[in-house]
């Protein structure tokens, strides 16, 4: 029991000092990587404002994963008060459908007390997510990263830790290992 806290007085150090990098790789098909299960050690009670970075938050399927990362925020340990949500802007048939969409979720997190802030970019290409706490997490293939389900009525439809991945990395970091350039 000593030696597994020492182990994570360190980690909590390493953390700290932002010498911090842990990488996921998910394996086609791999399971057990809902919202959830990658974030809950990242959020606690200090984390009120989120900033998403995602080109493809356009989409049905994509909105509805936005939208289940938002409960995931709302519903955790943190107190979240804003998320901005950095995406493109849908230029095919699908700009109502993306529009009408982000304005569903964003009021529905008014009615929670959280503000979303949308903000547009046509040269967006990379994918990553902060939390004012510190924590970078950047997803080879954002929140897009869970395989359609087989049917509406097969295990994994609504518990993500049941449904099927696209093979994808997740890096984890902390901003003071960090470096702008």
């Amino acid at each position: 029991m000593d030696r597994a806290e020492n182990i994570k007085k360190y980690l909590d150090q390493e953390k700290e000092a932002g010498k911090y990098h842990k990488q996921i790789k998910i394996e086609e098909n791999a399971t057990g990587f809902s919202y959830e299960s990658l974030f809950q050690e990242y959020l606690n009670e200090t984390v009120t404002e989120v900033w998403i970075e995602d080109p493809y938050i356009r989409h049905t399927h994509q909105l509805y994963n936005f939208l289940r990362f938002c409960e995931m925020l709302v519903k955790r340990p943190c107190k979240i008060k804003t998320i901005h949500l950095l995406t493109s802007l849908d230029e095919g048939s699908g700009k109502e459908q993306q529009s009408s969409g982000l304005e569903e979720i964003r009021e529905s997190l008014r009615n929670h007390g959280v503000q979303l802030e949308l903000e547009y970019s046509s040269v967006i290409h990379d994918r990553e997510i902060r939390f004012n706490n510190g924590w970078m997490i950047k997803i080879g293939r954002g929140l897009d990263y869970f395989k359609k389900p087989q049917s509406r009525f097969s295990l994994g439809y609504c518990d993500f830790d049941l449904r099927p991945c696209h093979e994808t990395t997740v890096d984890i970091f902390h901003n003071k290992h960090t470096q702008k350039i």
